[in-house]
């Protein structure tokens, strides 16, 4: 048996599918191209296969990591051939890495997020004076609402670097890196909504979100799950 790190992506063909469909669509695929996979023991077996993370729905990616245990003789190289040719549209195996046999979960060491939200401006601005208040601000106080509880948390402990913009055609995009710790996190959604409604930013409510990168950050810097060995 062999552990894989493979990097998916999910494209704007797969971009309104829950984590639980793309994670049923990652099981077809392997199916399809005819992986052995190790099966976790008990009543109920499942493949052994887990997830950097759950994108929320209408959310695309440049790429998502897979860990996932396979009985397969045959090279990296030769398995992601197989999976990409049955893959379907929106779904592709970009790249892969075996790893050793223990490996701490993703979701457990994937802890920064890149965003970037796209959406229409209502006024022609220069941007980067207009983020400046944001970005400069050493606290910003928030009340993030949840199911459970409604709580006051500080953006900046989870947006710790300078928000950039981008116009194209009447488009704003506005790339923003997001921290995910222990204490949680904020969405990208949630600093676009602030800014329209805090700092007058000039958007509306509608956007579109892509995560161009999930990444471990340690105190040696940012790097990707493939880039790493544990």
């Amino acid at each position: 048996m062999k552990k894989l790190r493979l990097a998916l992506n999910k494209g704007e063909k797969l971009r309104f599918l829950s984590h639980l469909d793309y994670a049923q669509a990652v099981e077809r695929m392997i199916r399809r191209a005819d992986i052995r996979m190790a099966y976790s023991e008990g009543f109920n077996p499942h493949m052994k296969i887990s997830f950097s993370s759950a994108l929320a729905l209408g959310v695309t990616a440049a790429a998502e990591y897979i860990d996932m245990d396979v009985l397969e003789e045959d090279s990296l190289e030769s398995i992601m051939e197989r999976l990409n040719r049955v893959a379907p549209p929106g779904l592709e195996v970009l790249d892969g890495k075996e790893m050793p046999d223990k490996v701490k979960k993703m979701m457990a060491i994937c802890n920064y997020a890149i965003y970037e939200v796209t959406g229409p401006t209502t006024a022609d601005v220069e941007w980067s004076e207009l983020l400046k208040t944001f970005n400069e601000a050493s606290e910003i106080s928030y009340e993030k609402i949840t199911p459970k509880k409604t709580r006051i948390i500080d953006v900046k402990e989870f947006v710790k670097e300078s928000i950039t913009a981008h116009v194209d055609d009447g488009k704003v995009t506005l790339v923003m890196g997001i921290g995910i710790y222990p204490q949680g996190t904020i969405k990208p959604s949630e600093v676009w909504n602030l800014g329209k409604d805090s700092y007058n930013w000039p958007i509306t409510s509608d956007y579109e979100i892509h995560r161009r990168a999930i990444m471990v950050e340690n105190e040696e810097g940012r790097f990707t799950p493939l880039e790493i060995n544990y």
